[in-house]
């Protein structure tokens, strides 16, 4: 594992998936996808997207002439439009990133990001010349390694952006494009169960107390003792939702006791672990019916 890794401690925690790859057919007119994240490869003819119903405002009408991929990364209900006659020659893959309020590189990224084509960097490149070339030659093993050299893409593109963000403030990327908060945020995700202190971080990252509170308020857009707490009821409820216990979660997330844990819970999100856990399940079980 690479010592500067910025993603090695939140990529277990949420796993990037995506497939299966389909073309879409869009010379019957406009097609309205939802359920999951997407990423579009418009490698042929322009086409129009934009959000659907309550997703309207949040993904408002783009355009693209030239070959591009768009990457939608949260749930997001939308319409692909196509400008002219066919030939046009667009792919499609569902993306599941997790969920927002929960993975917070997620919440970190825009609802739409786009590359066109000419611009890839030349790693993502070659990326999607080998998706290509899978396509057309459909061999055996086909979907998964479409799959996974999609999957393979994705992260080139979180990389991609992380470096796009460095000098820049008020998010999770920003913070792990910074060299002295790097180590900070690494230290956070790897031991939400140790009791850090102020003073702690601050030697990690190289600074004292007030310049490391002051420059990661600024850049991550929140107090570090803030962005710990988050992070420690981000992990309670993927740990509760994983089945384990409120005293084991609170002992794996820095609390003394599940009453401890079970205070911070409910002050901050309105619900006992318990009854997040029912209602998550529920949800769940909700959504899987819907599919």
């Amino acid at each position: 594992m690479a010592l500067n890794d910025r993603l090695a401690a939140l990529l277990p925690c949420f796993p990037l998936r995506a497939g299966p790859l389909t073309a879409l057919d869009l010379s019957c007119g406009p097609q309205v996808l939802t359920g999951s994240g997407r990423l579009h490869l418009l490698l042929r003819g322009p086409v129009q997207i934009e959000g659907d119903g309550e997703d309207a405002r949040r993904l408002p009408r783009e355009q693209w002439l030239q070959p591009a991929l768009v990457w939608l990364p949260a749930p997001a209900r939308h319409r692909l439009m196509p400008m002219s006659d066919p030939p046009m020659q667009v792919f499609d893959v569902p993306v599941d990133f997790g969920e927002s309020g929960l993975n917070p590189l997620l919440d970190a990224l825009p609802p739409r990001l786009v590359l066109a084509r000419r611009d890839l960097p030349a790693p993502m490149g070659a990326t999607l010349a080998l998706i290509v070339e899978e396509v057309e030659g459909q061999g055996c093993a086909h979907a998964p390694m479409l799959s996974r050299l999609v999957e393979v893409l994705l992260l080139q593109w979180l990389r991609h952006q992380l470096d796009r963000m460095r000098g820049s403030s008020g998010s999770l990327l920003a913070g792990l494009s910074d060299p002295a908060l790097r180590p900070v945020l690494d230290a956070i995700h790897r031991q939400p169960e140790h009791a850090w202190s102020l003073a702690e971080l601050a030697r990690l990252g190289g600074l004292s107390r007030t310049a490391l509170a002051e420059r990661f308020a600024s850049v991550v857009g929140q107090p570090p003792g803030d962005y710990l707490l988050d992070w420690r009821l981000r992990r309670a409820r993927l740990l509760l939702r994983e089945g384990l216990g409120v005293a084991e979660v609170a002992t794996a997330v820095g609390y003394g006791s599940a009453a401890a844990l079970t205070r911070v819970f409910s002050q901050r999100l309105g619900m006992a672990p318990a009854r997040w856990r029912r209602t998550d399940a529920d949800a769940l079980r909700t959504t899987d019916s819907a599919h």
